[in-house]
């Protein structure tokens, strides 16, 4: 499951609580309405965490997937030249 979708699902179930809160007596709703402020402040703080991680992240990222691409081809090349046959199999 990707971040986006956790973080998601975290709002859905914060907005489940808001309306549950709705329907409380004033003493459950007071208590869960300071519940459901801890847990936006921690979502909010995650959300940024896992901002800061992929800006810092991304580049290395986008190299690693170079590198995969590259062996990936390397790969690919070395097996049509293992299979193919006639003169000149050792050179593409």
């Amino acid at each position: 499951m990707n971040s986006d979708k956790i973080l998601q699902e975290l709002r859905e179930k914060i907005d489940e609580l808001i309306d549950k809160a709705r329907d409380a007596s004033d003493e459950v709703r007071e208590e869960m309405e300071e519940t459901i402020e801890a847990l936006k402040v921690q979502r909010d703080k995650l959300e940024e965490k896992l901002e800061d991680f992929k800006l810092k992240n991304e580049p290395k990222i986008e190299e690693a997937k170079h590198h995969l691409r590259s062996a990936a081809d390397e790969i690919e090349q070395a097996f049509k030249k293992l299979f193919r046959k006639g003169p000149g199999a050792e050179e593409l």
